[in-house]
């Protein structure tokens, strides 16, 4: 009897990075909560769970998402805070030890002889960024940034964007938007095969010269993360309800903060970016040029240990 597969969902592993108190996990939950309220995840999966609690990069359960008709096995790895003393040195270097170590893994399998056509896709697709609102760009961030850029997708978001005024708000943004523009290569990974098919046709050419130039100048995109329940703290649910509505945001005495209305924040542009324009590039290039470029480091690196005196035959 023919029995029919189900197609498996494809991997993308998420990392957020950021210095300490700028809400990383918060996000990382807000993310999940948000997508769930959307109808793209299955509520009983809307909190991350991590598979250990043990080491100082928390890989959580993978979560299935509905992506434009097709499943994307989302996991999420939150990361030790980035902190302003010397110490940012040792906590960076844990967080490239956890992406180069991932790249590792795909090595080791590639050469050998029989290769396990299972093997899970471990690697690092995209960093989200998390930047504080405040100016001149912190030498801490700016360094994090061009050190990760080398060996995954950085996206920069603004975090805390519900603490800063409208004028504060743009001068802050066009500020920081010329800096990421003069140090890293916005949005590099993205391709017009917005469909990941291999084949770019006219409309998806179109949708992305439409897109990516507003994607790009909208960068860091602002987020805001939500009010969860505390622990101990008796709540329904952890959504809020205005107008009989259910929202995912805080609650102020001037009023509600929801993170998925474009007023508010632009929470909506990076799950755009990640979950659908971007989807296929943020795989791509981390195969084909991030690591690439790691497997030829290490490749000549091993050739150099085994000719130490550089000798070339005549």
């Amino acid at each position: 009897m023919f029995r029919s597969r189900r197609k498996a969902a494809t991997p993308l592993n998420v990392m957020v990075v950021g210095r300490e108190g700028v809400g990383k996990s918060t996000f990382l939950r807000t993310l999940l909560a948000s997508l769930s309220l959307n109808g793209k995840v299955d509520p009983s999966k809307a909190t991350p769970v991590p598979v250990s609690t043990e080491t100082r990069i928390k890989v959580h359960h993978p979560v299935e998402v509905e992506c434009q008709g097709h499943k994307v096995a989302l996991t999420l790895i939150d990361t030790p805070g980035l902190p302003y003393s010397a110490e940012q040195g040792t906590e960076l270097a844990t967080v490239m030890g956890y992406i180069e170590s991932q790249f590792e893994t795909s090595l080791i399998e590639e050469l050998k002889v029989k290769r396990n056509p299972k093997s899970a896709d471990t690697m690092v697709h995209a960093i989200l960024y998390l930047l504080p609102p405040m100016l001149p760009f912190h030498p801490v961030d700016l360094s994090a940034i061009r050190t990760l850029s080398n060996r995954a997708n950085v996206i920069p978001l603004l975090a805390h964007a519900d603490s800063i005024t409208n004028r504060q708000l743009e001068n802050l943004k066009a500020s920081l938007f010329k800096t990421l523009q003069e140090n890293l290569d916005l949005l590099s990974f993205a391709t017009a095969d917005i469909d990941g098919d291999g084949i770019i046709e006219d409309e998806e050419e179109e949708e992305f010269t439409r897109e990516i130039t507003k994607l790009k100048q909208s960068m860091p995109y602002t987020v805001i993360g939500a009010e969860f329940p505390l622990p101990g703290q008796k709540a329904t649910s952890e959504f809020l309800e205005v107008d009989g509505q259910k929202i995912l945001g805080r609650e102020y005495k001037w009023g509600v903060v929801n993170v998925d209305d474009e007023q508010h924040c632009e929470l909506h542009l990076a799950k755009f970016l990640i979950f659908e324009f971007a989807l296929p590039g943020l795989r791509s290039f981390t195969r084909n040029v991030l690591y690439e470029r790691y497997r030829t480091e290490r490749l000549m690196a091993h050739a150099g240990k085994a000719d130490p005196s550089g000798a070339k035959e005549e």
